[in-house]
């Protein structure tokens, strides 16, 4: 008898409890098809309802007034962001933002309008070819403002990486970099940004990362370092998974 071929599987890792510093901790959960039904820890959500395998609603548990419906293109591809809610006067609203993706299923364009934004942001974005976002930009009177910058990366698997926050959390992406210079691309990345830039007006600040990895090859540790005029601090980020 011939010995059988011994066949390696690679284990998928789903993201479970990540600390991203500052007090910000999120603990992940899934059901018996590994997709993400509850992701407590973020203020604006932490249920997520699918349809024909695709998450279609956030909401959280505590307010569920407030909520956000995802559309999807016959491929599957967002078509529509749509904020519902009501205000402090009990006055129902609602924000639709148009999504345009390419070829590729990448997101290349978000016309965002949300309840803490006066106007339309327009926001376009960059990828290099292993999908990950390379730039960000805000469209100003027709012209594109750089933003954010992830000028390199490793070859390593992002944390983020089986979940469908991709798409989900591309509104916060865009709003956390706007309105507090923060570098939240791991939720789109397929590998981690090892170096990055915010431009902004009070200061561009730079972002390095060095990480520690899981057997399985996910970033596991890092250690962010930010620096805007003259001044630097540092924090510690972990990840933890379920392998299967």
């Amino acid at each position: 008898m011939k010995n059988k071929p011994v066949i390696e599987t690679k284990k998928l890792c789903y993201l479970k409890d990540a600390d991203h510093g500052h007090g910000v901790i999120y603990n992940l959960g899934y059901n018996t098809n590994n997709q993400l039904i509850t992701f407590d820890g973020f203020p604006d959500f932490n249920k997520i309802n699918y349809e024909n395998s695709l998450p279609k609603k956030v909401y959280s548990s505590f307010d569920e007034s407030y909520f956000i419906t995802y559309e999807y293109d016959v491929k599957g591809n967002p078509t529509l962001i749509n904020f519902l809610g009501k205000d402090s006067r009990d006055k129902p609203f609602e924000f639709k933002s148009k999504v345009y993706t390419n070829s590729k299923k990448q997101i290349e364009r978000i016309d965002l309008t949300m309840p803490v934004f006066d106007n339309i942001l327009v926001t376009t974005f960059e990828y290099d070819a292993n999908n990950n976002i390379k730039k960000m930009y805000l469209v100003e009177n027709g012209k594109n403002k750089l933003l954010l910058e992830n000028l390199s990366f490793d070859d390593k698997k992002s944390p983020y990486l089986n979940t469908p926050l991709n798409n989900l959390m591309m509104y916060f992406t865009i709003f956390s970099a706007t309105i507090g210079g923060e570098n939240t691309t791991y939720f789109q990345n397929k590998n981690n940004a090892t170096s990055t830039k915010i431009y902004n007006d009070s200061g561009d600040m730079t972002y390095t990362y060095k990480y520690e990895y899981t057997a399985e090859g996910y970033a596991s540790k890092v250690k962010v370092v930010k620096k805007q005029n003259g001044k630097e601090e540092s924090h510690d980020e972990t990840y933890t998974y379920t392998c299967k």
